[in-house]
């Protein structure tokens, strides 16, 4: 006799709604960002975000804490069929609609359950007090083997939302949040939670905001009154938006310029038709870098920039995310410029686009795209191309925009690097005793000694110093201003000895050049590996905010790559075995020069 098998539920409601709370969004911020785009899609213009917080008697103290989360939109709101079916997991009225930034179908049910255990929708198309109503309860779920959304039922909004919104419309929805679990908030408190979430939603729906298609008002209630309210203002990593939410003095005007004469338009033909992929990027303005020699990182505009690190990739006009992996975070030079990249949603499978809006993993993984360790042996670029193409691989399409990206970057961190050189103690290059100033002592006691060169008798006058500072603008790419400032401290320190940086694509990690006065510069390559790992790294100019183990992996590596340098030197002496002899005497004769540098004097 065959046994009677029971039939089995091949996903469980209550285990497989149990497991999507876990649905991979960052913070609570993002989370809510998908109900803004639900209400964007509707057309709404007035978007309301609500933090409502009560006391409650937490280990015999009195704390603050969130009880509800809401966010209430003027859109068109929806019929009895259209609410339940946005109330289902992985259904919609936008699935296969391209044209805006919904489509997926998980994003109310998604991001409800990933922050609480209770969400009420209310919509309404034909006043506030005909509104239907329905929800999805997890205990309930749980408990009572509930599999399927409860069907909508005319309920009349709640009057407290009348008193707390600026405008209830004739049609809208109001989504509610409650009986949250702790530990699922990213932030304890409504001011907190208002904070960043201004934050990440200005950055997200900045174009919206920036151009009046939509007001986002924050709001954190305690007892009915409202202790912060305001409207999110734009946060563009790009700094090209103004007015944003960039500190004092850019507020009201941009902080970045636009990097080349136009945006750069790549065209993308997918199922075949043409899309355009738009790459704009930016670069900070001299303006940034503090007159008295300041850090410019340590500035509140300049902190507001660290919090927007990396490539901004845009699709539809709402920002999936700021990817990090573009950019050196060890590196501060890194905060001064914004890439934006720009997509339609017809091309969300090219760029591996989440069904929660929150990455494109596509794109995000070709970061450190190499086409090099990717071609088959003896393939070229091209050759490469045309066979990923055949093999169906969507990082094809994307590949000329990531080249695009990465040689324009590199082109934007020199001109950032030039953009403070001589600036880190500019303020007190006059009173202060500089390294420039032991080496020049060096360098006259050397002559006085017996040693003296036909530049030590040189006499640093008026011409002398306009010949210095044209080669500092012109050919070391200094400001105006620093080499003005470089060309008095010589004249009233009497300095010999100049430390410089420049571009150069020599192989040396420094050179040497003689100027008119007696000036000899010493010029560190900074496209050489060293200058970045050495230079920069013990350069005295370091963030406020850099952590004690940030700062001990920066020394760390630095003594690193010195004990590199002297590998290196052994071996060109071990390889030139012809000039052994002369290469090691040099080097006798180097480290006794170095001696008598590095050993104090009196008087230094």
């Amino acid at each position: 006799m065959t046994q009677q098998i029971n039939s089995i539920e091949i996903l469980p409601t209550d285990l497989a709604v149990e497991a999507m709370r876990d649905s991979g969004y960052q913070n609570t911020a993002c989370a809510l960002a998908e109900l803004i785009d639900n209400s964007a899609q509707a057309n709404a213009t007035l978007i309301e975000v609500f933090c409502v917080e009560a006391k409650e008697q937490i280990q015999q103290r009195e704390r603050k804490r969130i009880k509800e989360i809401a966010v209430l939109d003027n859109g068109h709101g929806m019929d009895a069929a259209t609410l339940q079916m946005a109330l289902q997991f992985g259904n919609g009225t936008h699935l296969n609609d391209r044209s805006g930034i919904g489509r997926f179908g998980m994003g109310l049910p998604n991001a409800s359950i990933s922050q609480c255990r209770r969400v009420d929708v209310w919509s309404w198309q034909n006043g506030s007090k005909n509104a239907l109503h329905s929800y999805l309860d997890l205990e309930e779920i749980k408990a009572q083997g509930v599999r399927h959304v409860p069907q909508p039922k005319l309920q009349p909004l709640p009057d407290c939302w009348n008193l707390y919104s600026n405008e209830i419309g004739d049609s809208g929805t109001l989504v509610l949040w409650q009986k949250f679990d702790e530990h699922r908030l990213s932030w304890k408190s409504a001011k907190a939670t208002i904070e960043n979430t201004e934050a990440i939603v200005g950055r997200m729906y900045r174009k919206f905001i920036h151009t009046g298609k939509l007001e986002i008002r924050l709001l954190a209630l305690e007892n009915g009154t409202a202790t912060i309210e305001r409207s999110a203002r734009a946060n563009d990593p790009l700094y090209l938006i103004s007015p944003s939410s960039t500190p004092a003095p850019f507020a009201d005007k941009p902080m970045f310029q636009k990097w080349g004469e136009a945006d750069q338009v790549f065209e993308i033909e997918w199922n075949n038709k043409k899309y355009p992929v738009v790459v704009r990027m930016s670069w900070a303005k001299q303006e940034t870098v503090p007159e008295d020699g300041t850090n410019r990182g340590d500035k509140p505009y300049g902190k507001h920039a660290a919090k927007n690190l990396g490539v901004s990739i845009v699709r539809a006009g709402r920002e999936l995310t700021l990817d990090p992996s573009w950019a050196n975070s060890y590196d501060p030079t890194e905060r001064w410029w914004g890439v934006e990249v720009e997509f339609p949603a017809a091309l969300d499978e090219v760029f591996g686009v989440t069904n929660n809006k929150q990455s494109a993993t596509v794109f995000t993984h070709m970061a450190q795209f190499d086409w090099k360790s990717e071609a088959d042996p003896g393939e070229s670029y091209l050759e490469m191309k045309e066979r990923l193409l055949a093999e169906g691989d969507h990082h094809v399409y994307l590949i000329d925009i990531v080249l695009y990206i990465r040689d324009q970057l590199s082109q934007v961190r020199a001109r950032l690097a030039d953009q403070t050189k001589g600036t880190r103690s500019g303020q007190k290059r006059h009173e202060d005793v500089s390294v420039e100033d032991r080496a020049s002592t060096k360098f006259k006691q050397r002559a006085k000694d017996g040693h003296a060169t036909s530049e030590d008798n040189n006499v640093f006058d008026d011409k002398a110093s306009e010949e210095l500072k044209n080669d500092l603008i012109e050919d070391k790419n200094y400001s105006e201003q620093v080499a003005e400032e470089i060309a008095k401290a010589v004249a009233a320190r009497e300095r010999r000895v100049l430390f410089l940086e420049k571009d150069s694509e020599a192989y040396s990690f420094f050179h040497i050049e003689q100027r008119p006065g007696g000036i000899t510069e010493i010029i560190f390559n900074r496209k050489h590996p060293a200058f970045k790992s050495l230079i920069m790294a013990l350069d005295q100019d370091i963030p406020d905010d850099i952590t004690t183990k940030e700062l001990m992996a920066r020394i760390g590596n630095a003594a690193d790559t010195l004990k590199m340098l002297f590998a290196a030197w052994a071996r060109y002496e071990m390889e030139d075995l012809p000039n052994r002899q002369r290469i090691s005497d040099m080097r006798q004769d180097w480290g006794k020069m170095a001696r008598i540098f590095l050993t104090e004097t009196d008087g230094e």
